[in-house]
């Protein structure tokens, strides 16, 4: 019970949040469904951890009922539980809450390990198998030479129709989905099953199956989470959506939190435009956070941000008032550029002590390598993160890391030092022979996580433990533990850093067909060759490629935003692809937005 009152309680919210209103309203709000649009930096994780400890401490929440509160990112599930235990005490003027206790009223996860969750309990009325679902072997249902080869009597073409599926929901294709996905299931069933495999899909597919067949299960559910928050809700795909519109009763409270603009995982299937769907679906009230605070002492990047945001609204006449002043470090070679980009890295570090600078680009390519070999010829100390989500080798060191661990917990079930550092040499052994950047780096990431799960997570019990093990494999995300990295450099992907931040930026290769990428939007623009000025592209919107153009400018607006002081721009007369042939080219027209003044130096 608290020590406070609520007025005590709402006062102490109220000074940790600095009197922000908006942020107030959310945590404070009578409004039964809200949706809260939360840019980068605008404090949407300290909103959401106080919005549920609240609820808990104001007895917001009946015995025996929990909080469900679902999250993309499976390293935020973990600390917005560790967060909102110890935001507890001090609220409650009480020293009684852990992440244990905290269990007990709130279920924090990304959605793979709810359903898991779910499935374990009741997946056997489906199929038996289900009850060992942590121990079933991951297979990759978008590869059909991978499921052809496991032996299991999968055929070409029935290996094709879980691929397609597995296509249609990256591509957002609800129409083949919901006319496929019980086919998909009785393959998923009478081949993987019975021979211990799953697939990453079928564990969502599994448990909406289940509460379509037993509408007692879902009623269940629906009354014990009479309160569902989902974080980072611009990343939701169609099958996460379904399972939210399952468990969502004319009863739930639901809280929404994300940023269209920082939807950047359409590739993977989040749903376009998903905010403004749901928020008429569910009748929802819309509170916008405004005030940023990883830009509070920086008036350039606070308008850099503002102006961004504004092109995202109206493309073709933002209502842009001041524009912000862009310095574009220019090169006519990309080893001129690349001899720069780590040049200013190395002399930030220089100036400044205890800080971390992150050289972010698009992809792995003939750009990327002459930072690369300038980083080594110089012989700076930096980790190497150059992968994206859907990157093979990123992919299948995960699907590795899955297999040997449900091989080990088969014989040991405990989350000890011994048990992480046992794994951790399983998985290095198993990568000896591979010389590779991306393993080497992995494997540090592998290490960092597993003595994070013993040292800073040990008051979870084991079940949580070994959930977080699964969630992060089976959801590709130890990129997540680049923050914890101890080195003052990065060098990664701008889709590695999403949900990350550095003190400083670096955005190299700000050019024609590298950023915005040619395949999204270059390759479609007609104004690529007719359109430019001063060697730079001119930014003209076209309505019939506003989807291509919102997903680049997503991207580049998560990019710009992961800094907390500043960010640096640079660009070369020549790129280089993938192959090593080199072209000339354009300044990126995002450097001509609206709102952005260009200086070339």
């Amino acid at each position: 019970m608290p020590n406070c009152t609520i007025e005590e309680i709402k006062e102490k919210i109220s000074d940790v949040h600095s009197g922000d209103e908006q942020q107030l309203n959310v945590i404070f709000s009578d409004y039964e469904r809200l949706i809260v649009e939360a840019p980068a930096g605008y404090g949407k994780t300290k909103t959401m951890i106080s919005k549920i400890a609240y609820i808990l401490s104001s007895g917001g929440l009946p015995n025996p009922k929990k909080i469900l509160a679902l999250t993309f990112s499976v390293n935020a599930a973990y600390k917005i539980k560790k967060d909102v235990a110890e935001q507890l005490p001090n609220l409650l003027s009480s020293d009684e809450n852990n992440p244990v206790k905290i269990s007990e009223r709130v279920f924090v996860s990304n959605y793979h390990g709810f359903c898991r969750h779910i499935l374990k309990l009741y997946g056997y009325m489906i199929n038996d198998k289900l009850r060992q679902i942590d121990t079933l072997k991951p297979v990759d249902d978008s590869r059909i030479e991978s499921m052809t080869g496991l032996g299991v009597g999968l055929n070409y073409h029935d290996a094709k129709e879980l691929s397609d599926l597995a296509a249609a929901i990256k591509d957002a294709n609800s129409k083949y989905t919901k006319n496929h996905w019980e086919a998909y299931l009785d393959k998923v069933e009478t081949c993987l099953l019975d021979n211990d495999y799953i697939t990453y899909n079928s564990i969502l597919l599994f448990t909406i199956s289940l509460f379509r067949k037993f509408p007692k299960i879902l009623d269940f559910y629906q009354q014990y989470f009479p309160i569902i928050i989902v974080d980072e809700f611009q990343d939701t795909n169609l099958l996460s959506y379904q399972l939210l519109v399952h468990l969502i009763s004319e009863k739930t409270k639901v809280l929404f939190i994300g940023d269209s603009l920082q939807r950047i995982y359409g590739f993977i299937g989040a749903i376009r435009n998903l905010m403004e769907i749901s928020g008429k679906r569910f009748n929802m009230e819309l509170i916008k956070l405004n005030r940023n605070y990883r830009f509070k002492d920086n008036p350039s990047m606070l308008l850099l941000d503002k102006n961004l945001r504004k092109v995202a609204e109206k493309p073709l006449q933002p209502d842009i008032e001041n524009d912000v002043e862009i310095d574009l470090n220019l090169f006519s070679k990309q080893e001129q550029e690349a001899d720069w980009v780590v040049d200013q890295a190395n002399n930030i570090l220089k100036t400044e002590n205890s800080i971390k600078v992150a050289i972010l680009v698009r992809s792995r390519g003939g750009n990327s390598r002459e930072i690369v070999e300038c980083l080594d010829k110089n012989g700076i100390d930096y980790f190497y993160g150059l992968y994206r989500d859907d990157d093979s080798e990123y992919l299948q060191f995960h699907m590795e890391c899955y297999s040997i661990f449900i091989e080990q917990i088969k014989k040991q079930d405990r989350i000890t030092k011994l048990y992480a550092k046992q794994f951790y040499n399983k998985v290095k052994g198993f990568y000896r022979d591979q010389d590779s950047s991306v393993i080497s780096s992995l494997l540090i990431l592998l290490k960092l996580f597993l003595n994070r799960i013993v040292d800073e997570y040990r008051l979870l019990n084991n079940d949580d433990k070994i959930r977080f093990c699964l969630d992060t494999f089976e959801n590709k995300a130890l990129r997540q533990q680049m923050e914890y990295v101890d080195k003052d450099l990065i060098l990664t992907t701008v889709h590695g850093a999403k949900g990350l931040e550095w003190d400083y930026i670096i955005l190299p290769d700000m050019e024609q067909s590298v950023f915005p990428m040619y395949q999204s939007l270059c390759m479609a623009c007609v104004n690529r060759h007719n359109s430019n000025q001063n060697g730079c592209c001119i930014f003209k919107y076209n309505k019939k490629l506003d989807r291509q153009f919102i997903e680049e400018l997503s991207v580049f607006y998560v990019a710009v935003t992961r800094a907390k002081k500043q960010v640096f721009f640079s660009a070369s007369e020549e790129r280089i692809n993938a192959a090593g042939k080199k072209f000339n080219t354009f300044v990126s027209c995002f450097m001509t937005l609206p709102g952005i003044a260009l200086t070339k130096t």
